[in-house]
């Protein structure tokens, strides 16, 4: 790389002398060499250029002298170094040039080679210095992104959006307009990272955030706020339906399903927006509100919108509250497993039971499964809380047989939720509950819904046959609730058909529910599947269901859920019966 030189002289020999005694420097394009006569001319020449490496400059020219000059160099360019070439060689002099930033000083008559000799030596200081700056500067820049961007995505994060809120207000402030967050996360998320693996999950997470930009207007400010959660900042509208039109646009955007490496993932979001007038909300408090409305979006169901009132702020820390009591539920154990007993129709005995997971809070008593297991699920603590449920199921159920060895052989069914069934350590878990408590996996049962199997039918499929292989049973849960295309009936290693209690409830009063089981049952009877029926309250039910060719059914009509020592009793009364 060329090193330019700027000589700063008034004597034209000195500039012939440098051009012969340099030539070959020059010709080889080592250095490059620019004169100017004086201090005024030279300033001109750095301030257009900011090129140059090196300046020569004599003390004594007219119009500005060298010592001037040095005193100017260090606004053009802190790294450009300066040798004085000067007669006037005294202490003091060399003293005042030194204090003014000369790196080093040269006295006339000139020592060509001593010139040359300091000429390189400033220019390998230069060259380091510069280096050394641009590394500084790179990990600058590396730090600025590390602190304002997202890695994966390249969008803003969280605090590079709060700084833009809080920088940007001053310049949006019009009086009667209002700014917006929306606050999106991403419902299978969790689903797809875990059933497809954490690269899958990230190239979802990539592919949201290049739909989000390219649905975004001008004035939109997009950042990634969490693992799969965006805002978006929208500033200076007029009315709230400008909000709810660009939730509706990204909504749209994000329907078509997004091709992860050939495999077609649907990415539904729930989005909560949040309004406040330029300038009278924190940027926190803002994104904080869309937040809780974001949840009361998903606690409404997949495709909500909702806006944030005054309420969902209450709401939104007794969610908090709930998440933190859960992590404790699990650490202390809190949860306990209520069986409910599964009936033949054929001998009206019982074959089984449904684990069902309870808990007992220290403050609040029973809180519902409905309001726990969503919960669980959104925050990955399904995993932890389902695997504690297998175990407990598992050895309950080894329990029983070895306590009741004359009785007909039961099995115990467990729910699993889609983390649960894509989870790297479901199959070793198994593995290693079967061997310890001698269980053979025919009969374990689990029981899992038609939307989760079709999240991902070829991943879920592997699956299944692993677990067919260990000869664990299969059951799908909430039958007729889920996909109207049953083809993957054919295909898919299923078991058992566990109809809906909404099919039903209603029986009595014949008509389509009626028309809708029967042919459920058809279709069981057809592909060799077994059909348990849940939900049965009354007598009736029981009579209608049993005449269609329904195999088995659980509900409050027989028993409602059991307690540990509720179902001991309810064997021990069986076993005697028989033995009568």
């Amino acid at each position: 790389m060329t090193a330019k030189i700027l000589v700063i002289d008034d004597e034209p020999l000195l500039e012939y002398l440098i051009l012969q005694l340099f030539r070959h420097q020059i010709r080889t394009q080592e250095f490059e060499f620019y004169f100017a006569i004086n201090g005024v001319q030279a300033l001109d020449k750095l301030q257009s250029d900011g090129s140059f490496d090196l300046v020569l400059t004599d003390i004594n020219m007219p119009e500005m002298d060298g010592l001037t000059l040095l005193e100017n160099l260090p606004a053009i360019d802190p790294t450009l170094k300066a040798i004085v070439v000067s007669a006037y060689g005294d202490m003091a002099n060399i003293r005042t040039a030194m204090n003014r930033g000369a790196f080093d000083f040269l006295t006339k008559p000139i020592d060509f080679d001593d010139l040359k000799i300091t000429i390189n030596k400033t220019l390998e200081f230069v060259r380091l210095a510069r280096e050394k700056e641009q590394q500084l500067a790179t990990a600058n820049a590396q730090i600025h992104y590390q602190a304002f961007y997202d890695e994966l995505t390249g969008l803003p994060n969280r605090n590079w959006l709060l700084k833009e809120m809080r920088s940007g207000i001053n310049s949006l402030r019009e009086l009667g307009h209002l700014e917006a967050i929306l606050f999106l996360t991403l419902n299978r998320y969790q689903i797809v990272k875990y059933s497809l693996g954490h690269s899958r999950g990230e190239q979802l997470v990539v592919e949201v955030a290049r739909r989000l930009e390219a649905c975004a207007l001008n004035t939109n400010f997009i950042a990634r706020v969490g693992e799969d959660a965006f805002a978006i900042w929208i500033a200076n509208i007029t009315n709230s339906q400008l909000a709810l039109d660009a939730a509706e646009r990204i909504r749209q955007a994000l329907e078509m399903p997004s091709n992860l490496n050939g495999t077609a993932v649907f990415s539904s979001v729930s989005i909560g927006i949040a309004l406040g007038a330029i300038g009278t909300e924190e940027p926190e408090d803002l994104l904080r509100a869309a937040d809780a409305a974001r949840h009361e979006a998903f606690v409404r169901g997949a495709g909500s919108t909702v806006v944030f009132d005054a309420d969902m702020q209450s709401r939104a820390l007794e969610q908090l509250q709930l998440e933190t009591d859960l992590q404790n539920a699990i650490n202390l154990q809190q949860f306990y497993l209520n069986y409910q007993p599964i009936v033949s129709f054929a001998t009206g005995q019982v074959v089984g039971f449904e684990a069902l997971v309870r808990w007992r809070h220290p403050s609040r008593g029973l809180v519902s499964p409905s309001e726990f297991i969503p919960v669980a699920e959104k925050t990955g603590l399904i995993v932890a809380l389902g695997e504690w449920v297998l175990s407990e199921a598992v050895a309950c159920l080894s329990k029983w047989q070895l306590q009741f060895p004359d009785y007909l052989p039961l099995n115990m069914s467990v729910n699993l939720s889609g983390i649960q069934l894509f989870a790297p350590n479901l199959l070793p878990l198994l593995d290693s509950l079967l061997r310890v408590h001698n269980l053979k996996g025919e009969f374990l049962k689990l029981e899992i819904t038609e939307s989760v199997l079709m999240e991902n039918a070829e991943v879920a499929a592997g699956v299944l046959e692993l677990l067919k292989a260990r000869q664990v049973k299969v059951c799908l849960d909430d039958f007729g609730t889920g996909y109207s295309n049953l083809s993957y009936l054919q295909w898919l290693p299923i078991d058992t058909l566990k109809i809906d209690r909404s099919f039903v409830c209603c029986l009595e009063e014949g008509g389509k529910n009626l028309a809708l089981l029967e042919a459920i049952l058809n279709l069981a009877s057809s592909l060799q599947l077994e059909a348990i029926a849940e939900g049965v309250e009354t007598q009736e039910q029981l009579i209608i269901l049993g005449s269609l060719g329904c195999n088995s059914y659980q509900g409050y009509f027989f028993s409602r859920p059991l307690e540990e020592e509720g179902a001991v009793a309810l064997l021990s009364a069986a076993t005697l019966l028989s033995d009568a």
